[in-house]
């Protein structure tokens, strides 16, 4: 009951807090039988309670045992039914608790469940994927299940620490377990090396993943077009990744002038404190909606101004793990905004009514229409800047080949 209970709020504050959540080949995803589900890791338990409130079956979670440090952490995780493994750098008495997770998941796949792993480990915030661990492959070999199934995911965020991003999943297709061992003949050792090899092969297939020593050029470039897609959100960012890596490879020149014009077009957004969809929404805004977006932005600026404030100072104050940021404000904010907006409601009700209040509420507690506003708002300020900005972007627009 709890589960579900969470399922659904959960559901609709990701559906709140991300511009859109893309699910690619769900049908992939068998819907009765035992599924170790492997994804990329890249956004800590955000990327569990987003597969948790897109995926249609009752999932349960491994998790660093890190994750469950305080109090309410291991309340709110346990509900949600993630369960916690040991390393050794969390104390060698531990360890052995991991003995009854392993047992608790042959249980559930047993029961024909579904298990979400991460075999990356580890969380680091970056569009690469990192050396696996073998904990998922022991789950599969050691299972007596002859339907057991392993699902590769593919997730990709525009922003994993950014409100109102975006992020798609891509479901590959399921790896029967029965087949791999009956291939490799019961050897572990065999097993261990197939599985492993088709499952990465799984999840980096249409995995955004950059060169290390180009990371920030490719994310800038990778911002630009998000804002200028004519073709879906992954498809369109792998073309982007694809065009740079030939141009690296072939054309020096071409790449580090390029790379020149980006960063100086990045370094002029940074001092005028603006993003790439400002510019872009500068050159489309209509002179007349002016006159009606300012009032309108200070308004919900004002009704937000303490959920809002209040949410940054516990993130900036008590989390200093890069990786954590995101999940943490979307949770954290869930919880104040469940708070702010019901006494909100009741307040306003005692001026508007309770019909004219749920319209007013409707519009104001719109994420759209707040980012709208504020694009649109910063646009206003900044538009003596715009047309300098907008012909370099659509410069360097030119040099990707979109």
């Amino acid at each position: 009951m709890t589960y579900f209970f969470f399922y659904w709020l959960l559901k609709i504050t990701a559906k709140l807090y991300f511009k859109k959540i893309r699910v690619y080949d769900y049908e992939n995803v068998s819907p009765n039988k035992p599924l170790i589900i492997c994804a990329n890791h890249g956004n800590s338990f955000m990327d569990a309670v987003l597969m948790a409130v897109i995926f249609k079956r009752n999932l349960h979670f491994l998790a660093r045992a890190d994750a469950f440090n305080t109090p309410f952490k291991r309340w709110f995780l346990g509900k949600i039914n993630m369960m916690p493994v040991y390393r050794i750098r969390d104390g060698r008495e531990v360890v052995k608790n991991n003995d009854a997770i392993f047992d608790r998941c042959q249980q559930i796949l047993e029961n024909n469940g579904a298990i979400l792993i991460f075999p990356e480990g580890n969380c680091v915030v970056e569009k690469r994927l990192r050396t696996f661990k073998t904990g998922f492959v022991q789950m599969a070999f050691a299972s007596k299940m002859q339907n057991l199934q392993v699902l590769p995911v593919t997730i990709n965020y525009s922003n994993p620490l950014e409100f109102y991003s975006e992020v798609s999943f891509q479901f590959q297709n399921q790896i029967d377990v029965n087949l791999i061992k009956e291939e490799t003949q019961n050897d572990y050792i065999s097993f261990s090396k197939l599985l492993l090899s088709k499952t990465i092969v799984g999840i980096s297939h249409q995995m955004l993943i950059l060169p290390e020593i180009e990371d920030g050029f490719y994310e800038q470039a990778l911002e630009i077009n998000l804002n200028n897609l004519k073709v879906g959100f992954v498809t369109s960012q792998l073309h982007v990744i694809k065009e740079l890596d030939h141009m690296r490879l072939t054309d020096s020149i071409l790449f580090e002038d390029l790379k020149i014009k980006t960063a100086n077009y990045f370094k002029h957004l940074n001092q005028l404190n603006i993003n790439d969809e400002v510019v872009v929404e500068g050159s489309i805004i209509n002179p007349f909606i002016s006159i009606l977006v300012i009032p309108f932005y200070f308004l919900i600026k004002a009704i937000h101004y303490l959920p809002a404030t209040l949410v940054s100072f516990i993130i900036n104050k008590k989390i200093k793990q890069l990786q954590f940021k995101g999940a943490v404000r979307m949770i954290l904010g869930m919880f104040v905004y469940l708070i702010y907006t019901s006494i909100f409601l009741i307040v306003s009700v005692q001026f508007l009514g309770f019909f004219n209040s749920i319209i007013f509420m409707l519009i104001f507690f719109n994420p759209y229409v707040y980012n709208r506003l504020t694009i649109t708002y910063k646009s206003i300020r900044k538009k003596e800047f715009l047309p300098k900005l907008l012909d370099l972007r659509k410069e360097i627009i030119g040099n990707f080949n979109l």
